[in-house]
């Protein structure tokens, strides 16, 4: 009798209120006036019920199986009721929800009406328990009504994506994934953080129009890249869904359709060139806020990865072909577009909305340094096939380019694609001048975890490198031991240590244990990954004595947040 109260009927309060009031010689007649008023009202019962009693099966039992029997009876009409009839049953049945046996005839109702009255959605917002109750389509339109409700349900959903793309990127165990930027976009918006946020929008506009609101307003108080990664690829989920009442209106989808085309594909060639500056065109003469969009989709680290190695390519073949990069089109525009994206932040957080021209001097001075020191190194690597040819110590870099690095992001970014370049083909002799300059201007610039991720892989691959004492030199000592100001970069020499440790002479790897021993203000995270890798070294090497000084008790507490909890302090939404 649970809800009936609430539905206007005689429910167990009156029930209880009656029987207080009844004496010895009342309570026969209220109860027998109670049954005949609740009882099912067919004459042709009456003689039946007796019948029931002799088999000793309960009124209640009865009276269930066929409420059980009419629910199901009722249900099955509502295929072939039209939406205005059930709007009007609904008028009749909703005091009902509260009834657990006929809520879900209410809720039946629900999810089939088109559009649910406001006061229905505004009563449903309010109950937690009728909430939860709703279906997916019912929780759409109370979305639409309530947004810090939305807001509430996409949180818990946003942390779960950052802390899994961060498990990837920090994982010391697995490398058969290998580069965390090489995983095919197909396959990331299989997340289901991603599938479980295309299904709550649905065809709403509204909706998807709100979670890029999310996604815009967390990039800016974070400057976590993530939440770019997550705008292109819930698009493109939506893409794969083809739904057209949200992939039609993007304005930016034409774009980033054809950029996760390139990344896929790991190129962004001549003729992709082409499309993507079509695409930016018709993009930007929409609203010039769309531009903002374009930026965030660029600063995307899997974006800024296919823009890097592009131009690393484009560079090595101009070299090749002795040509200028300053007449060379496709260049300038891969230029613009990194620009772009690594200006994404500023851009949305100052609201203008316009591109910045490319300086000269990148193009006339930074790029022919690039050039130059990608000429010595082919030099270099052909002089060492020579007999009798000494070994320079380093590729000597012009004075400007450090201070290029320093100043300028996209000159960093350029270079550090310069690097992973060199170290995937395993030029030692050119890392030996880049990462240290590299390293001096690491500080100045905002690279995201998943670049170094690649550079750490790419050695993390190559361990019988690091038997080379001068190569572990250049790694540790001139590049990663450099920055372990920044927590992230402590995280990711120790990742190296762990699949490497075994190719270095015992006395480097108890160095580097000693240089990135954690303090009291690093996360716990890095005490347990340190205090395993010394316990990992310490296991092969028994007869070793230099380890048992590093093995030092856990005293820093995690200071992240619940995963259950919602980063989103509401802000309204605005158009795409």
């Amino acid at each position: 009798m649970a809800g009936f109260d609430e539905a206007g009927l005689s429910g167990s309060e009156y029930v209880r209120d009656s029987l207080g009031n009844c004496n010895e010689s009342t309570l026969a007649m209220f109860l027998e006036s109670f049954q005949q008023d609740n009882g099912i009202l067919l004459p042709s019962l009456q003689q039946a019920l007796p019948l029931l009693d002799l088999h000793n099966i309960p009124r209640y039992e009865f009276h269930h199986t066929v409420m059980e029997n009419l629910r199901e009876k009722l249900m099955s009409r509502f295929d072939v009721i039209g939406n205005d009839k059930l709007l009007l049953l609904l008028e009749q049945a909703f005091s009902f929800i509260n009834v657990p046996a006929l809520r879900p005839v209410v809720m039946d109702m629900l999810k089939r009406i088109t559009a649910v009255p406001p006061k229905f959605i505004e009563m449903l917002a309010k109950e937690p328990e009728l909430y939860k109750s709703c279906s997916l389509e019912v929780k759409r339109q109370i979305w639409i009504h309530d947004q810090p409700l939305f807001g509430d349900a996409v949180g818990p959903l946003l942390n779960e994506y950052l802390k899994d793309k961060n498990t990837v990127i920090f994982d010391t165990e697995d490398l058969t994934n290998q580069d965390f930027l090489s995983m095919r976009p197909k396959v990331r918006r299989q997340h289901s953080v991603v599938q479980q946020l295309s299904q709550m929008i649905g065809k709403s506009l509204q909706l998807y129009n709100l979670v890029l609101q999310f996604l815009r307003t967390l990039f800016l108080r974070t400057k976590e890249a993530h939440y770019c990664t997550l705008r292109a690829e819930l698009l493109m989920a939506i893409h794969d869904l083809d739904v057209k009442e949200i992939k039609d209106v993007d304005p930016c989808h034409k774009f980033i359709w054809c950029l996760d085309a390139c990344v896929r594909s790991q190129l962004i060639d001549a003729n992709k060139i082409k499309d993507l500056k079509g695409y930016m065109k018709a993009a930007k003469a929409t609203e010039e806020q769309v531009l903002g969009d374009i930026a965030m989709v660029l600063c995307d680290p899997f974006a800024i990865n296919v823009i890097g190695k592009s131009i690393i390519k484009v560079l090595t073949h101009l070299t090749n072909t002795e040509a200028l990069p300053r007449t060379n089109g496709d260049l300038t525009f891969l230029l613009s577009l990194l620009q772009l994206g690594l200006g994404a932040w500023s851009m949305i957080e100052s609201q203008v909305f316009k591109e910045n021209l490319l300086s000269n001097d990148l193009v006339v001075r930074f790029i022919p340094i690039v050039m130059a020191t990608m000429v010595d190194d082919s030099v270099h690597r052909v002089e060492q096939k020579l007999p009798n040819k000494k070994n320079k110590e380093r590729i000597e870099l012009h004075h400007s380019f450090e201070q290029s690095l320093s100043e300028y992001s996209i000159c960093f970014t350029i270079a550090f694609y310069l690097a992973l370049y060199m170290a995937k083909n395993k030029h030692r002799h050119a890392l030996g001048s880049l990462l240290p300059a590299i390293a001096s201007s690491y500080s100045n610039h905002v690279l995201h975890d998943a670049h170094l991720h690649s550079l750490i892989t790419i050695w993390a691959c190559s361990q019988d490198e690091f038997t080379n004492a001068e190569f572990c030199e250049v790694v540790f000592d001139n590049f990663l031991l450099t920055m372990l100001s920044q927590e992230s970069v402590v995280r990711q020499t120790l990742r190296l240590l762990r699949f490497v440790y075994s190719k270095m002479e015992s006395e480097k790897v108890v160095a580097i244990l000693t240089a990135t021993q954690p303090s009291p203000e690093n996360s716990e995270v890095i005490h347990e990954l340190h205090l395993s890798i010394v316990d990992k070294v310490a296991g092969s090497n028994p007869s070793s004595q230099s380890l048992s000084s590093l093995e030092q008790p856990l005293s820093a507490s995690s200071s992240g947040t619940s995963a259950s909890s919602s980063p989103l302090n509401y802000l309204p939404p605005s158009s795409v």
